[in-house]
């Protein structure tokens, strides 16, 4: 072999390592970039999920503050119409009492036990009622108890209300659930669908 073809070969092989070089870090950065996009590709969905994962919390959050504003608002708004429906029950006790105030008047009075009452409470339409059952006692005059009668004794150790506003309010506890889920039924009825 020639010097020139000696140079040939030397060449041709110095060009092939030269390409086979090239060759091996074009795959090298090939095989690089594949890394970095799947580290970026990785990267982008775990930031993605935790995005979604703290847009979930936020929007479960805000659904809980919203539903606890709205429980609450609920409770305020029927805490209010309870109050109102007792109220209207007591501003309705006088007409129930009208109904027939001497029938009433006898089984109310009947309930209150043998003492010696001082005062007897009624409203103006029962005082001639109060009079002439209790004639030893003094008689008031009071239209909020809505009817019935409140006695003490003289010395106020003892006192029995019995009047028709003291019913009510014991029995309120009995009647204000049994109200709430009528006026509930009634309102799911007239809701629009």
């Amino acid at each position: 072999m020639g010097e020139t073809e000696l140079k040939i070969a030397l060449r041709r092989e110095g060009e092939e390592q030269v390409r086979s070089f090239w060759q091996k870090v074009e795959a090298v950065v090939a095989a690089k970039r594949l890394e970095v996009e799947d580290e970026l590709t990785r990267l982008h969905a775990e930031a993605e999920r935790r995005l979604e994962s703290e847009a979930t919390a936020m929007s479960n959050n805000l659904l809980f503050r919203a539903q606890a504003n709205s429980r609450k608002s609920q409770l305020l708004a029927e805490a209010k119409l309870e109050q109102r429906l007792r109220d209207l029950g007591v501003k309705m006790l006088p007409g129930l009492a009208s109904t027939d105030r001497l029938k009433m008047w006898q089984a109310l009075s009947a309930e209150i036990p043998q003492a010696e009452w001082a005062t007897i409470v009624v409203v103006p339409e029962d005082k001639t009622l109060a009079e002439s059952s209790f004639p030893e006692a003094r008689v008031e005059c009071d239209a909020s108890i809505g009817g019935g009668l409140i006695v003490t004794t003289r010395d106020g150790s003892i006192c029995v209300d019995n009047s028709l506003r003291c019913r009510l309010l014991r029995a309120w506890p009995d009647l204000r659930p049994l109200l709430m889920t009528k006026l509930r039924k009634q309102v799911e009825i007239n809701e629009p669908s």
